[in-house]
This record gives structure tokens, C-alpha cells and sequence, in this order.
């Protein structure tokens, strides 16, 4: 009798020592959400992905699917990692050379305790990989070996998911539709999953929540959109492309002048045409340097958005500093009770200190934050 792998949480707490380092996390990821684990290379984000799945030592820790353990120092469980079932793809998830495309994508599948949660022929239709079963991988792209590992591990029937950078030796023009394909699995499998990235944008398009590793702690978790529009981490993982990320809805579809409309917090916001259909959810970023605060809605300017706020911090980069940021929680519309708020949402404008003191920023000053349609990077969302 064979039974297909019920969903599960994947609970992960380890202890890892490595070279110049002492790591120490915890997360816990529901079936059907992303995690993704971002900081530095040098953070030791692999290296807890890799002992998550048992392929290396840990120093000491928990991880658990549901209510079963599978690795516990102090009580001495340690499971190998081929009885884990954690499906595991990196970018240098390699196929087998003398097998088929199909051979590759159920050699994993030995165990006949356990069914994978789809069948081989419905998974290769919707990899796009049906038509080159018979293949043999030396004739295969390398978006196409992505495709097949990927399926590989899906047919391994695993409890969880852990990506290790997968699209990482892809080439940038080649990642937007297999970022969009793997960002539909966790939910589409119900399956826990955890990412490992240095792109912001993969972080954006497919997690829910994510932890920040510093210097091998924890320095931050939360859901995306909270942590990315922090100023406090913004620089830190995103560069001069810092800034916030917002979720809103596809409300409308200009086609005389190429431009859609979001409703973000009940305000719209006007971005170049996008093929989202109405109703779909999506992501904004917006970076904090292509960002303008007016005290009034401006009569005459060429940026077509302009969102309504209130100033809730402005921080200085020191007192001489030559910029700062300003932290604006967006207006929106109460609940439909009519007396509960909806919790807020936040972007930060990085400003020079002379515009900042000149227009006297201060918190709890009503604002208006204007950009440009063209500085909006729209990612599809669940």
C-alpha cells in the first residue's frame, strides 16, 4: 500500500562551527511558504541548508517535519540523509549522463512505500519537458537540466524543499520564467520551503518570510516585505538598490498608453504595462533613491504616482552626513468595521540632509511620495 507524504512544517534549529565562524539559527517553515535565508557569502547559509539535509556534520541542534524528529544531538537522533526526504537542488545539481531525461527524472524514486505527489508524465507537461523524455541530458540546455533536476527532486516525493542558489549558473536572461515556475512549487506542491539567494529579486519572488544571518546569528526574520522595506537592512542586503517592497492588486490595464494600475493600501499606483490579469497579486520594489517628498500634491511633474503618508522617522548618517532616510507609513482605508486599521505599510526615501532639514521632515508631518511609473519593478506574487 502506498501513501502519498502528508504536509508538513519543516522546524529547523542548528549549531554549526565553521571555518572562523560559529553559526547558530532557528526557523520554522509552514507547507506551501518559502524561507529564505540571505546575508553575506560568507554567512554560512549553505552550510545550514547542507546540514538541514545531512550532507554535512552539524554541532548540535533540532529539526523536526511535524511531529517527527529527525535530527537531535541531545537526545541522539540522526537520520542519514537519504531517510530525510528533503529534496535538495543547487546550481550544481548534476544529471546522470548514461540515463534518459525520463531515467533521470524517477531515479530517485526507489522507495515504494512512497508515491510522489504527481505523476511523471503530468510534471513533464508542465516543466515543458514532455516532448524530450527520451533525450539523453548532453542534448538538453541548461535552463532544460534546471528543469529536469528540479523535477527529479519533485518526484522524490520529499516532505521539503531546500534551494541552494539553484538558478545561480543560469545565464540573467534565462532566469525570469524558471524563477516564475519555481516560485509556483511550494504551493503547488505544498511543500516547506527554504532559499538560499544573493539576487534580492528571486528573495522577492518567491519567499514569504526570510532571516537574516549576520556574523552567524539571527539579525533579523519577518515576512519579506516587512524586512526589505526596513531602512536598518536595506543597504546592508540590497546595495544602492535599497529600498522598500509592497504588495498590491492588479486593478486595471491602460491599453492606449501601455500602463497597468495597482491598488497598493487602497491608493493606485501607475506602472509600465504588465501582463498580470486583472486581480493578480504582485509585488513593487521601489528603490529609496528614486523616491521624492512633497508636503502637497504636486500641481506640475512628470512622475505619475503619488502616494499619501506620514512621516514616521528620519534617520541621519551622522550629523555631518550628506544624506539620510525618511521612513513614511502609507495612508490607506480603514476595515470595512470601520474602526480597525489595517497594520501599516512603510517605505523609506533616502534624501541629502539639506532636503531633509530644508522641508523640515519630522515625524508625524503628513507627505505625499511621488516617482515615476518607469522606476517600479513589478514581480508576480501568489
Amino acid at each position: 500500500m502506498t501513501a502519498r507524504p502528508l504536509p508538513r512544517s519543516l522546524s529547523v534549529e542548528l549549531r554549526l562551527q565553521l571555518t572562523g565562524l560559529d553559526v547558530r539559527t532557528q526557523f520554522r517553515v509552514l507547507p506551501g511558504r518559502t524561507c529564505a535565508l540571505v546575508g553575506h557569502e560568507a554567512a554560512g547559509l549553505s552550510e545550514v541548508l547542507r546540514a538541514a539535509a545531512g550532507l554535512i556534520p552539524a554541532r548540535g541542534g533540532r529539526i523536526a517535519l511535524g511531529n517527527e524528529v529527525i535530527y537531535d544531538s541531545a537526545a541522539k537522533v540522526n537520520w542519514p540523509a537519504h531517510k530525510r526526504h528533503l529534496a535538495w537542488l543547487s546550481a550544481q545539481s548534476p544529471l546522470l549522463p548514461h540515463l534518459s531525461v525520463k531515467g533521470n527524472l524517477t531515479y530517485r524514486h526507489r522507495d515504494t512505500s512512497r508515491t510522489p505527489r504527481t505523476d511523471v508524465h503530468d510534471l513533464a507537461r508542465w516543466l515543458d519537458i514532455a516532448h524530450m523524455l527520451d533525450h539523453s541530458p548532453t542534448q538538453l540546455t541548461h535552463a532544460q537540466r534546471f528543469r529536469v533536476a528540479l523535477g527529479r527532486a519533485l518526484l522524490s516525493a520529499p516532505h521539503a524543499l531546500l534551494l541552494d542558489d539553484p538558478l545561480a549558473a543560469l545565464p540573467a536572461a534565462e532566469r525570469a520564467p524558471l524563477l516564475s515556475m519555481l516560485a509556483e512549487v511550494p504551493r503547488r506542491c505544498q511543500l516547506p520551503t527554504v532559499l538560499v539567494s544573493t539576487r534580492m529579486d528571486e528573495v522577492i519572488a518567491m519567499a514569504d518570510d526570510m532571516v537574516i544571518i549576520h556574523e552567524g546569528r539571527t539579525a533579523s526574520a519577518g515576512a519579506v516585505p516587512q524586512i526589505l522595506s526596513d531602512v536598518s537592512f536595506g543597504t546592508f542586503l540590497d546595495g544602492e538598490q535599497a529600498g522598500s517592497v509592497l504588495e498590491g492588486e492588479v486593478k486595471r490595464h491602460d491599453i492606449d498608453w501601455l500602463l497597468s494600475e495597482i491598488d497598493v493600501c487602497g491608493q493606485r499606483v501607475t506602472v509600465p504595462a504588465t501582463l498580470f490579469p486583472l486581480g493578480s497579486k504582485v509585488r513593487l520594489k521601489l528603490r529609496a533613491r528614486d523616491l521624492s517628498l512633497h508636503k502637497e500634491m504636486p500641481a506640475d511633474t512628470s512622475s505619475s504616482n503619488h502616494l499619501r503618508g506620514i512621516v514616521t522617522q528620519v534617520m541621519l548618517a551622522g550629523e555631518h552626513g550628506s544624506y539620510g532616510a525618511v521612513v513614511v507609513a502609507l495612508d490607506h482605508a480603514l476595515d470595512f468595521s470601520g474602526d480597525s486599521p489595517r497594520p501599516p505599510v512603510h517605505l523609506w526615501a533616502m534624501l541629502t540632509r539639506k532636503a531633509i532639514q530644508q522641508m523640515g521632515w519630522a515625524p508625524g508631518h503628513p507627505c505625499v511620495v511621488g516617482f515615476k511609473a518607469m522606476a517600479t519593478q513589478v514581480t508576480g506574487w501568489h
